[in-house]
């Protein structure tokens, strides 16, 4: 059953789906959210105050991280089901001016840029312009043909998303392990196209074969940024407001003569307001931009400084765009929808390419994350996720960011879907009827029941941006939230399974309704 709004499909939910969704939070539409008041609540929701217990318990586990890592500023957001459930800025986005972090405070968000740079790629697989398998010179010929060990080596569009194409990372100067340790993070050089940027390392050879390892790299994205710019010179943007026939007659030539619609950062802009991504844009750092951090790092010594000015124009693609938090979270609430398909072609790109985007790569590094094409991929229950698993688990689907004065990471929990999953019954879970856990309770007993629960819980989503550069923990920081909220969340689910109506009963069983 589907539901109209703004012009496109939604879904309606399961009725646990849909207790979730009444009980997170509504937004003032520009900030200022909060959560619900306990007059909101269904009276079951009452005895248990979970709404103040789930609060006060995400606050704490924010205020250690920010007193243990040393943030100035630190800036959080989270949701459940497509809803916010708790927003909170701490600390300072300006130190020197005690200008305190605001929900519309912007960050560099550093690589989680890569993830935006996906969905233009998966936009373009939709439109069938572009192949993930096809070498990269289809698409960018000026770049050099590489060979290893004597053999030609095919680069693919694959293999630049999932770190396997053997174009290497940043030089590293010294043995530190700050992100100014590595001096081409520090480049104030202004590149007019992205095909300029990759003179950085064109001529580099390749530190592998292409498929054969892992090897993070920034700079592959910037290769994959010139190939969004030859290809839309030719046929048009990515969100197509020119006619295409008008597209590629303009768009051929060298660089002077290329449309201003078919340079990397139109392309940026038309996703960012596709997403309604309204505090998110590419980082020059001459201009004015409102609500700006100010970027920090500590010395040797621990103390505070100012970092240095950079110029991210050789790697919008792959770390160069500034964010709000709660940006990030329509993000990712909209690739949650995708992914339950709670929404249809109108999504900015469709199930299958987001499929394509989130499986992971037959070549790992020594994690138990593995990386996807502009993400990393893994279970909650530890462990990568091409490995089976026989209990019900989570998808967990993220990206961090390490940037000259800042640290963020984007998390998506997610249920299995469909055939990634074995389902269970509901009326099976029913007739086991199981007991509310008491509420002071601080964390979920894993028993075989609460973790099937928590194997049903609708999408987390945790954005966290920092204005610290190197703040270590905030990969652990953004799994106890969404482990938070999924306990909170199960405790609601719990109320319903308990035969509780009160829950649902002061609420309509909707369909959610997707803003972006």
């Amino acid at each position: 059953m589907s539901f109209g709004f703004a012009g496109r499909r939604v879904f309606a939910l399961c009725p646990i789906a849909s207790v979730l969704w009444a009980h997170s939070v509504p937004s003032d539409g520009f900030g200022n959210r909060k959560l619900l008041e306990a007059s909101e609540l269904p009276a079951a929701c009452h005895n248990n105050d979970l709404k103040s217990i789930y609060h006060k318990r995400a606050l704490e586990i924010l205020t250690r991280f920010k007193e243990t890592s040393g943030c100035p500023g630190i800036s959080v957001c989270v949701s459940l089901s497509g809803r916010t459930v708790f927003d909170m800025g701490m600390g300072y986005s300006d130190v020197e001016n005690l200008t305190p972090v605001r929900n519309d405070t912007v960050f560099r968000i550093a690589s989680i840029s890569k993830s935006l740079t996906s969905l233009l790629i998966g936009r373009l697989f939709d439109q069938r312009k572009l192949s993930l398998d096809d070498d990269i010179r289809t698409y960018v010929p000026e770049f050099p043909e590489k060979q290893v060990t004597g053999k030609q080596a095919k680069i693919t569009v694959r293999t630049l998303m999932n770190h396997t194409s053997g174009i290497r990372g940043y030089k590293k100067t010294s043995e530190g392990t700050r992100e100014s340790d590595y001096p081409e993070m520090l480049l104030t050089t202004r590149y007019e196209n992205a095909l300029d940027a990759c003179e950085l390392f064109k001529a580099d050879p390749l530190v592998h074969a292409p498929g054969s390892k892992y090897t993070y790299s920034t700079f592959g994205y910037s290769l994959l940024s010139a190939a969004i710019e030859k290809i839309c010179s030719k046929s048009g943007p990515v969100f197509d407001t020119v006619q295409t026939s008008d597209a590629i007659k303009s768009g051929e030539g060298d660089k002077s003569s290329k449309p201003r619609w078919a340079r990397l950062d139109s392309q940026f802009s038309r996703l960012f307001t596709f997403l309604h991504m309204d505090h998110t844009s590419l980082e020059y750092h001459e201009k004015i931009t409102s609500s700006r951090a100010v970027q920090y790092r500590r010395d040797s010594k621990g103390v505070l400084e100012n970092t240095p000015m950079i110029d991210n124009s050789y790697k919008w693609a792959g770390g160069g765009i500034l964010s709000t938090a709660p940006d990030l979270i329509r993000l990712a609430n909209h690739l949650a929808y995708i992914y339950m398909d709670w929404i249809d072609s109108s999504g900015v790109i469709s199930r299958q390419a987001l499929d394509q985007l989130w499986t992971a790569s037959a070549v790992n590094p020594d994690s138990e994350w593995q990386p996807g094409l502009g993400w990393f991929l893994s279970r909650r229950s530890g462990g990568p996720v091409t490995n089976p698993h026989p209990g019900p688990d989570r998808l967990y689907v993220r990206h961090t960011g390490g940037a000259i004065g800042g640290t963020t990471v984007l998390l998506l929990s997610l249920p299995y879907h469909q055939s990634n999953n074995t389902t269970v019954p509901s009326s099976q879970i029913l007739e086991n009827r199981i007991k509310i856990p008491d509420s002071s309770t601080s964390s979920l007993m894993h028993s075989p029941d609460m973790d099937f629960l928590a194997s049903k819980v609708p999408p987390i989503c945790v954005a966290v941006l920092t204005n610290l550069e190197n703040a270590s923990g905030i990969s652990q920081l953004a799994t106890a939230l969404a482990e938070l909220f999924t306990e909170y969340a199960s405790k609601l689910m719990l109320l319903y399974l308990n035969g509780d109506q009160a829950i649902i009963a002061n609420f309509p069983q909707g369909s959610h309704q997707l803003t972006a």
